[in-house]
């Protein structure tokens, strides 16, 4: 069993959500390792309705027709905010998963779509593998996506046959095995069984209200050949047919790992065991991706030296992070002020929600880094922590002078060492320590000037927390 204390606590808050402040912290090592576990994974029993209330009144999404409030920014803004505010942390860290995972964008496809699948992403994030599999097979946006709807009996398209197969399920070759998957042939049968498959609008229903249909003429009812079996299958036929394959929980757990745990190698015989361990988990719990993450997540794997700050900080958990970490105030943007709007200043950094860069999503850890996107981290931070506004109902992100005071101790010493904590229980080095303590006890013209909480808070905890922001060590996750 993995040691448990406030430092796991806080490893479990920032790779299960977003990390969380001293106080959530507190609340969760106080749970122990299950409980603390349980209680995020259990999301659905946490009354969220604050949230929903705010950001009804925030951003007016009740109209798809009106594109002066139902628009991509204000779509990507409502989906960040819900990051940012939420008290289920788990249910968005899937729900941002599961986005990546199953990439589609506002580059192809309507606002309306995406809103719909972002809720049914987040409505089906612990769901039955299979159930999630043939809602997104049966999606708006994913027919839209990969041209499900003009694949028909008489043209035939593969696009989602082929990335079914290689993105979405089991991958190339077996994570364990190595050996293919699948042929040219499976995927040319199977965009056959896939025929047909469109949607609608519902009669008589509202706005949002779409219903998926397969349109008979132009369904291929003809005999299949798909793993070497034959039958007349049908989508949903396929769909079951590859959630049984000891390939699909291989590939996912791997998926899960690279975002949640650490990077597995496929070449370690000790990696390809901890997938087929995890993949075990999947099958002797039809196919349960709640049973599956509560192993993952209670591992020893999960709580290991090598998992520790062992991922880079995508850029929401960068952005939202930073916020959640600090308690800081944040004022959803409904698009009137550009700098308060997180979506963009996480598009600078390289993760522009709603448009993943390709259908494969974004790529992962080192992926995030590069000259550009660093400087960008860095002016997100400057921006975040030099923000003063006069009115605490300003748009945006921002930390007040008395969220600030919080944080402030009496001694450089146990400021800097408070700081360090609140922004994920970072471990630093010696030097690194001694220099931000040396940071609070000069004045700006680099003469000694004894540290005073009750007036320096303001100007040196802002500079202080920006310097531990930009520390490669606040990179890690």
């Amino acid at each position: 069993m993995p040691n448990w204390d406030s430092d796991a606590a806080a490893h479990v808050l920032r790779r299960l959500g977003f990390g969380g402040s001293g106080s959530d912290v507190d609340n969760l090592t106080s749970l122990g390792l299950q409980g603390a576990v349980d209680s995020l994974i259990n999301y659905s029993a946490v009354d969220n309705s604050a949230m929903e209330n705010l950001l009804k009144t925030a951003f007016n999404l009740t109209n798809p027709n009106d594109g002066g409030n139902f628009n991509t920014t204000t779509f990507r803004e409502w989906a960040i905010s819900r990051m940012v505010l939420t008290k289920r942390p788990f249910e968005e860290k899937m729900t941002l998963f599961w986005h990546n995972h199953f990439a589609t964008a506002l580059s192809k496809v309507p606002v309306i779509y995406m809103y719909l699948q972002n809720q049914t992403l987040r409505s089906n994030a612990l769901a039955r593998f299979d159930t999630l599999l043939l809602k997104i097979a049966q999606d708006p946006a994913m027919l839209i996506w990969l041209d499900g709807i003009t694949n028909v009996a008489a043209r035939a398209n593969e696009n989602w046959a082929r990335e079914l197969q290689e993105l979405f399920t089991m991958g190339q070759t077996d994570a364990v095995t190595g050996d293919a998957n699948y042929s040219q042939n499976d995927v040319a049968q199977i965009s056959r069984a896939f025929t047909g498959w469109n949607f609608h609008k519902r009669t008589g229903g509202g706005p949002f209200d779409y219903d998926f249909a397969v349109t008979a003429n132009q369904h291929d009812n003809g005999p299949k050949t798909i793993y070497g079996q034959t039958a007349n299958f049908t989508g949903d036929d396929v769909v079951t047919t590859v959630c049984n394959r000891i390939a699909t929980p291989r590939f996912l757990v791997k998926k899960l790992f690279a975002f949640f745990v650490y990077e597995l190698d496929l070449t370690s015989a000790n990696d390809r065991a901890t997938i087929d361990k995890f993949a075990q988990v999947y099958m002797s719990n039809d196919h349960s991706i709640t049973a599956l993450v509560r192993a993952i997540f209670t591992s020893d794997e999960f709580f290991s030296d090598r998992a520790r700050f062992g991922l880079i900080k995508n850029p929401l958990e960068l952005i939202v992070g930073s916020i959640r970490m600090l308690g800081a105030t944040y004022n959803p943007a409904n698009g009137t002020a550009r700098d308060a709007n997180l979506y963009l200043r996480s598009a600078r950094i390289g993760m522009d929600y709603g448009n993943p860069v390709d259908v494969s999503g974004w790529k992962l850890n080192l992926g995030w880094v590069n000259t550009a996107w660093m400087l960008e981290r860095f002016n997100y931070i400057n921006l975040f922590v030099t923000n003063r506004p006069t009115n605490t109902s300003t748009q945006g992100a921002f930390i007040t002078a008395d969220q600030l005071q919080g944080f402030a101790k009496a001694t450089p010493k146990r400021t800097v060492r408070n700081l360090l904590s609140a922004l994920g229980a970072l471990q630093v080095d010696g030097p690194t320590i001694k220099s931000l303590r040396t940071y609070l006890a000069l004045a700006d013209n680099g003469s000694d000037s004894p540290w005073d909480p009750s007036t320096m808070a303001d100007e040196r905890l802002r500079g202080l927390i920006h310097l531990i922001m930009c520390l490669p060590e606040y990179q890690l996750n």
